[in-house]
Formats: structure tokens, sequence, C-alpha cells
């Protein structure tokens, strides 16, 4: 659906945003640069030597003013900020603001290991500005909003739509578009479909202006910016004549893309060599989100395993001298991201032929469903029940993590066995990479029935996001100290 906003509004916040940074950018060098006077002034001349002691150069900081600029409004741009501005909702407005932040980062730190010659930014100014500049982002956008959703409400810069389709499949659109006035989207009227059974009369809420085969002349007639077409079943031939008739006279034609009627699903535009496909995804699609949560992966996972290190050999070394017998690793084929199969590694933590004996003990499962559980496994040796109890035993998955075949975060991996005998709706969770936590290890793992931890998983999936993440591994944290629903 276009944006209802005129062509120049992208430049015109860029060129704001610009502005904001700048102010910003000086704001924050301002401040510093009074903070080093400020303190000498009190008499802490070390403490301002230590703490503030990289290089303050007027020039260095308005050489690279330039690069920082141009770097946030790339990385904002990249992201998505400029877009839907007058339908943007408050917490996409944040994620945008952070994500621009990122990779304004990114692409400034590149070209400073790049191009060695760029001045030297000071650190006390360069991280300061990095996190103001989100709330400087944010109050452009909510200043633009305000001006733009102004002025839809008085009925200046609005598209004018024409809706085809039947009155049951158009109601809950012009329901949504008579709510939200700040979009700037008029509906002119409805067309219904030729063979529509029910007689072309008006609505409450809406004006039927004709079928299918009046829409040349209603295109000609009035000033229609846009032809929506609902979602439902439409035979080739009638789409291509709206397709057709739009085009000839240029104007938009868009199309509600769950014509399917996926519940979850969402609809993405993709090009293969010149041929477009119209994809439908059930699972987070966003690139750059999911390569940020991959790179929080790697940094993580690769930091835990450094920090761990003298853990991980103790705990080595005493799983050897509790049972000599067996390996110090116990090595699980699991399956990942849409099956595949994988190793996931664990401390030992049952005797050696432990899968050998689990066949006498399945009439002690106490799980339901095809997961098998039971308390006090006699199978578990003294170790590990004290690296079970306190997850201990799950430390070397941060190389399955490091090595991307698993996340931090995401639904745990079954076993192969496990997944033949799921139900087919719970074979989604599997379309997402799987995970060392997520919804079900912070809700009290194994005092969860199997059929609601396989729609946590999905309500993961469902609602991903970076910030979901990040609550997920921060209330992870408790669980394990206290070993809630451990076995």
């Amino acid at each position: 659906m276009r944006n209802a906003q005129h062509p120049g509004l992208r430049n015109a916040v860029r060129a704001l945003d610009a502005v904001m940074l700048g102010l910003t950018w000086a704001a924050v060098y301002a401040l510093r640069h009074e903070a080093v006077d400020l303190w000498r002034a009190i008499g802490w001349d070390l403490f301002a030597a230590k703490v503030l002691q990289d290089e303050l150069k007027l020039t260095n900081h308005l050489y690279a003013l330039p690069a920082v600029l141009g770097s946030w409004i790339f990385g904002i741009s990249y992201v998505g900020g400029y877009d839907d501005l007058h339908r943007t909702r408050g917490n996409q407005a944040i994620g945008r603001a952070l994500q621009g932040a990122a990779a304004g980062v990114s692409i400034l730190l590149l070209g400073l290991f790049t191009f060695k010659q760029i001045p030297l930014i000071s650190r006390s100014v360069f991280i300061p500005f990095t996190l103001l500049s989100v709330p400087a982002v944010l109050f452009n956008r909510w200043i633009v909003v305000r001006w733009l959703q102004d002025r839809h409400r008085r009925g200046l810069n609005v598209q004018n739509m024409l809706i085809v389709g039947t009155a049951a499949k158009a109601l809950p659109l012009l329901k949504t578009l008579e709510s939200n006035p700040r979009w700037g989207i008029r509906v002119l009227g409805v067309v219904h479909p030729d063979d529509y059974a029910d007689s072309e009369i008006s609505g409450p809420s809406y004006k039927v202006l004709g079928r299918v085969k009046d829409l040349p002349r209603l295109l000609e007639k009035s000033p229609v910016d846009q032809v929506y077409v609902t979602g439902q079943a439409w035979d080739s031939r009638t789409l291509r004549a709206i397709a057709d008739t739009c085009e000839e006279v240029g104007v938009e034609l868009s199309m509600d893309a769950n014509f399917l009627g996926m519940r979850v699903g969402q609809a993405h535009l993709r090009e293969f060599e010149g041929s477009s496909v119209l994809s439908f995804s059930s699972t987070p699609t966003n690139v750059e989100a999911l390569a940020l949560k991959r790179l929080m992966d790697v940094v993580l996972s690769a930091l835990a395993l450094l920090v761990l290190a003298p853990i991980l050999l103790l705990v080595a070394v005493l799983v050897k001298l509790d049972d000599p017998k067996g390996p110090i690793l116990f090595g699980q084929v699991r399956s990942g991201l849409y099956g595949r199969t994988f190793t996931m590694w664990k401390f030992r933590s049952m005797v050696a032929d432990a899968e050998r004996l689990k066949a006498a003990l399945e009439a002690k499962n106490e799980m339901d469903g095809p997961v098998f559980k039971i308390t006090d496994d006699p199978r578990i040796t003294r170790l590990g029940r004290f690296i079970r109890k306190t997850s201990i035993d799950e430390l070397p998955q941060f190389w399955n993590v490091f090595i991307g075949e698993m996340s931090l975060v995401g639904p745990r991996p079954p076993i192969p066995a496990e997944v033949e005998k799921y139900e087919r709706w719970q074979r989604r969770r599997l379309s997402m990479k799987p995970g060392i936590t997520c919804i079900w290890q912070v809700s009290g793992r194994n005092n969860v029935d199997f059929k609601t931890w396989m729609q946590q998983d999905l309500q993961y999936i469902d609602n991903w996001s970076l910030l979901l993440d990040v609550k997920l591994l921060l209330k992870t944290v408790p669980v394990v100290l206290l070993g809630v629903g451990a076995k």
C-alpha cells in the first residue's frame, strides 16, 4: 500500500536528522570539554588525567563529523527508518532507531579501520553520542509524525483509494482506515466482483461504485491514487483485467498478500533473475536483526568459553574421576533447523551405557509426549546429579552456539526419534535454530507438560525479537542458579 507522504519527505527528514545529530555531537563535545575544566577547577587533576585522557582536538571532531553523520543517516536508511513515517508505531520507531545507531557505529568503525588517516575521535565523545543519538532520532520522529498526522486529519496530502472485493472482505480494511485517519488514506468506494450475488447496495461505512467491469470508467472519472484488491479467491482472468486497467492509467495496484488465509505467515516479495516471487514465512525474516542475533551468539559464546575455561577444565577432570570408564563429553545427535541433524555436546552425567539402559526405564517416564525424563534416574552418576541440577552439564553447548549449530536462545533441540512422534503443528518449532534457553527453560522446564512446552516454543517464534532474546537470557540466570525444574 502506497505511503501517503510527499516524495521529498524522506530527504527532508534525513536533513532534519542530520541537523539534530550534528547538534548532539556538538553538545557532547562541549560537555566533555567543560567536564575536564570543571574537574580541574575543583582539584581533581589526577582523576581527569586518568579517566579523560583522550585527545580532544576540535579540528579532529569537526573533520570526523561528516563521516559520523553519513554513517548514521545511511544506517537509519538501511533499516527502513524513513519508510512509512505516518504509520510507524512507537515500538517500530524505537527498534529502527536502535538498529540505525548500531549500523552507524559499525559503518563508522569500519571506516576508521580502513582509512587510518581519519582523525582520532575521543571515546568519551563517541560513546555518549552513540547513546544520545537514539533519543535524538526518536524526538525527530515524534515531531515529523505529529506534523504528518495533523495534516492528514485536515485532509491534506491524502491518497484516494478504491477497494475491489466483496463487502465482507472489504469491511475489515474500511474499519481500519476509518479508525486511523492520520494515515492519510481516503476510501472513495467499493467495487464488487462481476459475479457478486448480492445487489449493489452501499453500507453505513462504504459506498458501492460498481462492478469490476466498471473499473476503467471509475479510474477515468475519479481522482484515484491506488486500487486495493481484497484477499479472496480471485480467478486469474479477473486479476489480470484489474492489473491491466490500473497499469494503463498509471494507478498503483495493491493486493492483500494474505489471500491464503494464513494465520501467522507473512508475505515477502523476492526476485530471482528477473522473476518476482511472493513468499510466505511463519518465522522471522528480518535479515539485519537475525544477523545481530548471530553476532550476539558468536560474541557471548566465545566470551563464555574463555571466562568459563577453568570451570570447564575442572568439571572435565571431575567427570573422569567420578566414572573413569566413560568419556568426558556426551555427544548426542539432535534435530536442528528444519530437521538438520548435528551432535550436541554435554558433560557426561550418566553411566557410560546409559542409552542401552534407557529401554528398561521407559515405563517410568514422567513426561507426556515423546520426551523421556524421570526423577532420580538410576543411570545418573554422583557428580552427574550436581551438574544437571546446576545446568553445568550444558556448558559445552556454547561450542555448538559458537560454530553456528545452535543459538543462545531458541527452542531446545529434540532427538530425531522424538521428532518422528510429533504432531504436524509441533514440527514448526524446528523452523528456527535451536537454542540453549527459551521460554520453556524460564517457565518451569520439566514441570511444564509437553503440549504447553511446544506452544511456548511457537510463542517464541511468532513473537521473536532481539529484545525478547535479551529478556530470556536475563531470566535464565536466576532459573539456573536456583535449579528451577531441573532433573
